[in-house]
């Protein structure tokens, strides 16, 4: 692939913007996607301003018409794309007892088949153009560690590494690869996340500090890029070690 064109959705801030940046400073033409166009052109202006080629659409991801012309689009404007990350997702809090069957609706069709939605008609293109590519999904460490008021999230991402694991069996023959990164409590500026829930998932990350967009952006671009040719269908968590455990240590131990 001679080249690059990266398909971003939900980059019109936080981890997607930086997620963007980070394709575009790697030397990829990006299409910036968000259901708010005006702040996507934003990114994508920056983007320019800063010597990279970004160009914005809005684009629903539950919508699969609207994908399809969406991809019609970027062919034309940038390229047939070469990477893609599926980084849109939404993550409101209800407990599960109250949770009304439209807003689990509402996480399950963003998180879970958006992905799916913005990966077929990609894979179709790289399959017609000789095959090739990569696509990462943006999963979560709640697909492995659940969270009070967040069973739909937690399930959708749940959902989502299993999907990546089997986009990457079913699109290995092509040579694409699908991998995901499972971020963990990432400081995103202007995101609803108390100063209190803050200081009380500290504790719990090992490393000692919350992430920031670019640790998550870093690991994208690596997946994405020819350096990681041999790795699909894995999950990588940039979560500072929150993984790893809980640091609880027995009573009367040393």
């Amino acid at each position: 692939m001679t080249k690059r064109v990266a398909v971003v959705t939900g980059a019109a801030t936080g981890l997607g913007r930086a997620i963007a940046e980070a394709l575009a400073a790697d030397g990829a033409a990006v299409a910036v996607t968000d259901i708010n166009l005006a702040s996507a052109t934003r990114v994508a202006e920056a983007i320019a301003r800063n010597g990279g080629s970004a160009r914005a659409w809005r684009l629903d991801v539950r919508d699969a018409a609207a994908t399809e012309a969406f991809y019609t689009e970027v062919e034309g404007a940038l390229g047939t794309p070469t990477e893609l990350v599926n980084n849109a997702g939404i993550y409101p809090d209800n407990t599960l007892v109250d949770l009304s069957e439209a807003v689990w609706d509402a996480v399950i069709d963003t998180n879970l088949k958006g992905p799916l939605l913005c990966a077929q008609p990609f894979v179709r293109r790289r399959i017609a153009a000789g095959g090739g590519g990569a696509i990462v999904n943006i999963a979560s460490t709640a697909a492995f560690s659940a969270r009070a008021g967040a069973g739909h999230y937690c399930a959708s991402k749940a959902g989502l590494v299993m999907l990546t694991k089997c986009m990457a069996m079913e699109f290995g023959a092509h040579r694409i690869r699908v991998n995901a990164v499972a971020p963990g409590l990432i400081d995103v500026e202007g995101e609803r996340v108390s100063s209190e829930y803050k200081r009380n998932f500290l504790p719990m990350i090992p490393y000692g500090r919350l992430g920031v967009p670019p640790d998550v952006a870093r690991a994208v671009a690596f997946l994405a890029s020819d350096a990681a040719d041999f790795i699909t269908g894995t999950v990588l968590p940039v979560d500072g070690g929150f993984l790893t455990g809980r640091p609880l240590m027995r009573a009367g131990s040393q």
